[in-house]
This record gives C-alpha cells, sequence and structure tokens, in this order.
C-alpha cells in the first residue's frame, strides 16, 4: 500500500513509519522469540500497546485517532515486514476499533473510557466464529462459548466473541479478565502471534453487543469504509510483506547458492530468473489491484457513500492478494531447492508465514465467494 502521510502541526513532515517505529524496533530485534515462544516478546508487546495502532479505528471521543484507513493498512504492512507475527496483531486490533463506532457514544465510553496516554487504550480483538450462545438473564445476557484463534488471547483488554441470535450474528463484547485462556496455539506460521482458544461463561450487559454488518452510529470517513473491507486489506498487507520479505530473501541467497551441477551461483539459472520474475509481476499486480481497490473505496468514503460493487472489488482485491502472496512465498521456495531448507535462510519462514495468513475466512474462500456473489448476483452486499 502507497504510504499515507500527514502534517502535524510543527508542520514537519511525519509518516506511517514514525508512528510505529518503536514497534517495528522491537519487532526485528526478538523475532525469533515468537517462533520459539508462540508469543511475541513482552517488549514486542509493550511497544504495541504504547504505539497508536490500538487507538488507530477508535472513536475519538473514546480517546482514538481516527486514522483513515489507508493509513491503518500502510501502518500494518510496516509492522509486518519487521515481523510478520507482530504485523498479524497490528492487523487484528488495529482496525478493531471501529466496533464500537457501532455502539452509541455513552455505551462506549463505559467500555472504553478516553484517556490522554496510548498505554491505556484498549487492546481489542475477537473471533467471528458464532461458537457462542445467549440467554436473557434479567437486564443481562449469558454468553456461553469456546471461540479458537483468538489473536493476543492473553492481551486482549476487550473481547468481541461471535454468537448467533434470533437477529443474527453479533458481537459481544467482553473483557478480557472474563476470558479462559487455553494455551493451544502451535501453528506451522505467524507462531508469535498467540492466537489461542478462549471460553467464558459470563454476564453481559444487553447493549453490549454489536453487529458488524450495521452502519456506524458516528459519522466519518472511516466508519463509512467497510469495516470487513478493512481487516481484510489489514490481513492481506501482512502476507504482502511477508511475500515481498521472500523475494528479498530468495535473491540474496540466489547470489551465493550453487545448485549441484551447475557452474555458477543460483542467480545465473535460467530457471531461476523466470522463477524470480513471474513471481515478482504476479505480486506486483496483485499488489497494484489492493491499491486501487482500496483508493477507490477510501475515496468514495470520504465523499459519502461505498456502493456494493466497490466494496466487492476491495474483498477480492484483498484475496487475490493474500492468495497470490501465499503463492509467491512458495514459488521462490521451491525455486531455492535445497539452499532454501535452512532456517538460517527467511525462506522457509515467510513461506509458513504466508500460508497461515492467506487461510483467514476474510480473504480466503468464503470471502472470495461473498466478492463473486455480489458481482455476479448482487446478493452479497450487506456481509462486504
Amino acid at each position: 500500500m502507497t504510504t499515507v502521510a500527514h502534517t502535524p502541526p510543527s508542520g514537519t513532515r511525519h509518516t506511517v513509519a514514525d508512528d510505529i517505529a518503536g514497534v517495528c524496533e522491537a519487532a526485528r530485534t526478538h523475532r525469533a522469540y515468537g517462533e520459539e515462544h508462540s508469543t511475541l516478546h513482552p517488549q514486542v508487546w509493550e511497544a504495541l500497546r504504547s504505539s497508536p495502532l490500538p487507538r488507530a479505528a477508535l472513536p475519538k471521543h473514546c480517546g482514538g485517532l481516527e486514522w483513515g484507513a489507508p493509513h491503518i493498512v500502510e501502518a500494518v504492512r510496516v509492522v509486518a515486514a519487521a515481523d510478520p507475527s507482530a504485523g498479524w496483531a497490528a492487523a487484528i486490533h488495529a482496525p478493531a476499533g471501529a466496533f464500537l463506532a457501532r455502539l452509541d457514544p455513552p455505551l462506549a465510553k463505559e467500555l472504553c473510557p478516553p484517556s490522554e496516554t496510548a498505554v491505556a487504550a484498549p487492546v481489542i480483538g475477537g473471533s467471528s466464529v458464532p461458537a457462542g450462545t445467549t440467554a436473557p438473564a434479567g437486564d443481562r445476557m449469558r454468553l456461553q462459548g469456546r471461540w479458537p484463534l483468538v489473536t493476543s488471547a492473553p492481551q486482549l483488554t476487550l473481547a468481541a466473541l461471535a454468537a448467533r441470535t434470533e437477529e443474527g450474528t453479533r458481537w459481544w463484547l467482553v473483557p478480557g479478565t472474563e476470558l479462559r485462556v487455553e494455551d493451544d496455539w502451535d501453528a506451522v506460521g505467524l507462531r508469535g502471534s498467540a492466537s489461542h482458544s478462549v471460553s467464558c461463561d459470563t454476564l453481559v450487559p444487553a447493549g453490549h453487543s454489536v453487529c458488524l454488518t450495521d452502519p456506524a452510529r458516528i459519522d466519518g470517513a472511516l466508519y463509512r469504509f467497510p469495516l470487513y473491507g478493512l481487516m481484510a486489506a489489514c490481513i492481506a498487507a501482512v502476507a504482502e510483506a511477508t511475500a515481498e520479505r521472500a523475494l528479498e530473501a530468495f535473491a540474496a541467497l540466489a547470489q551465493t547458492a550453487r545448485p549441484r551441477h551447475a557452474t555458477g551461483s543460483l542467480a545465473h539459472l535460467p530457471a531461476a530468473q523466470e522463477h524470480y520474475a513471474a513471481a515478482s509481476a504476479r505480486l506486483s499486480a496483485a499488489s497494484a489491484f489492493m491499491r486501487e481497490a482500496a483508493g477507490q473505496a477510501w475515496h468514495d468514503a470520504v465523499r459519502g457513500q461505498v456502493e456494493n460493487a466497490a466494496r466487492a472489488r476491495l474483498r477480492a482485491a484483498g484475496a487475490h492478494l493474500a492468495a497470490t502472496s501465499a503463492e509467491v512465498c512458495q514459488s521462490v521456495f521451491e525455486a531455492a531447492g535445497a539452499a532454501g531448507l535452512y532456517r538460517s535462510s527467511p525462506l522457509e519462514g515467510c513461506w509458513r508465514d504466508a500460508a497461515v495468513a492467506s487461510r483467514h475466512a476474510l480473504v480466503a474462500a468464503h470471502g472470495r465467494r461473498l466478492a463473486g456473489a455480489q458481482m455476479l448476483t448482487g446478493s452479497a452486499g450487506g456481509h462486504l
């Protein structure tokens, strides 16, 4: 995604990278920690919590920043370039503040009191798997269930957990202190994301739930931008950054690796050259499609309304970029041959991380089907 800059009161030029420099430095320094411990290093968690990212999409009346959608996506991509697992955490938490824009402001403030410090900003995440059940309990609802794949589960201060109701699926906002976290995240990729299962049996105020397909209760370009599309774009940005790193790693490895029976380095083999050129072109094309679709949707949101056709293109672009990124990582991993098998090379890690990222429901087959349904039948608008 294209870097979005804004000008602070001092008049000096300020970029996305400036906003998250501390997160990126910590993520690069402790990248290997997540592979070994299935969670980010404590210094990375602290840097994330203290950064603007948890407040990026949070309403201003909750102490949020209400960044533009392109700004949020670019910030996620930059963090993911430092470490995909840290980028994944950013991809989940940065857009999640927009959930509270779907509550009446007084209720949102109850869940997220305004604060002058980024340290006090909420860490919001959850699960869209409707694994919960609800039942009336006086003026509250009893929420029970077990939800898998909850990113940063031990760090959440507020969890949005999906449950089916008579009105459809709703996300119930539960304090992190009410969650029981199961230490079961042992995946092949994005190992540092701590995407554990959580469960709860708790009473939730009836008003503390949202439907993500409902319009926001407050106006603003960020909240007119499709929330599902924003989350999908953030996830795709993690895959994109991972594929970019894989291409860089392959180019570096190709200068020194000498395949058996070859007279020169891998870089001089026609087959390797073809693989690299094709992979670079595919990623560039998918990235350009993502930039165009996201840029058009943001332009429409700023002007007033994002039509369903633009929403479908945004979802299709996110799914395509995630899938293409995974294919690129696999392609250069295979093209590296035996030289790519060693963990001293980033190639195998990129392949694993991109494979996991591309399986998220927002950018996997379900996301493509929704986009295609809207394009062909006009029937998926509310879920885009």
